[in-house]
């Protein structure tokens, strides 16, 4: 029985840690020129403006920002430091300024 049981755990580490890898796949990033122009493209907001917004949401001290493609949606990547020194990663709608996902978020 407790077999059975690490067994199934196993398998259910197993598929979280595949969801998370495919999501990481899902994600590309762009460089800054490519992020200056899917800016200009896409009318997209500064993302200083969105850096400073989300840590001031998050009370955490910003560290940067970085354009990404993730599941078709434009997002910026924000990486905040709280003052416990975790380091978060919030997932921002490029265009509408919207939380749209984190890691690392309690």
């Amino acid at each position: 029985m407790k077999v059975l049981a690490l067994a199934l755990v196993a398998w259910s580490l197993s598929c979280v840690i595949a969801a998370c890898a495919d999501q990481e796949r899902q994600r590309i990033c762009f460089s800054a020129q490519e992020t200056r122009e899917k800016i200009r493209e896409h009318k997209l907001s500064e993302p200083f403006r969105v850096l400073k917004t989300t840590a001031s949401q998050m009370q955490a001290e910003a560290i940067g920002a970085k354009l990404c493609r993730w599941k078709e949606e434009l997002v910026y990547e924000i990486s905040l430091l709280r003052h416990d020194g975790h380091v978060l990663h919030v997932f921002v709608n490029a265009a509408d300024g919207h939380t749209v996902g984190s890691r690392n978020v309690p």
